[in-house]
């Protein structure tokens, strides 16, 4: 192999991931890291489609607006 041809194809031969010498997790971390972004986003999804003050307001067929002053407590008091 010239050296033109391995300055092309030189990003096949580089070392990568738990070949280096400076990498800190291994191949389990990372699946268990991509699995909990993942769950993460689906909470959030679920929050937002369910808990959000947006989604409250729809569900008791209330303006945004009532919801957020009933959570700032500067309407409606509560007998607890």
């Amino acid at each position: 192999m010239d050296r033109h041809s391995y300055l092309v194809r030189a990003h096949e031969f580089c070392k990568r991931g738990k070949a280096l010498p400076q990498t800190k997790l291994t191949d389990l971390d990372v699946v268990g890291i991509r699995s909990a972004a993942r769950q993460r986003e689906a909470l959030r999804k679920h929050i937002k489609d369910n808990l959000s003050n947006e989604a409250l307001a729809k569900a008791h067929g209330v303006h945004l607006c009532t919801i957020e002053k009933i959570i700032s407590n500067l309407t409606r008091t509560t007998v607890t």
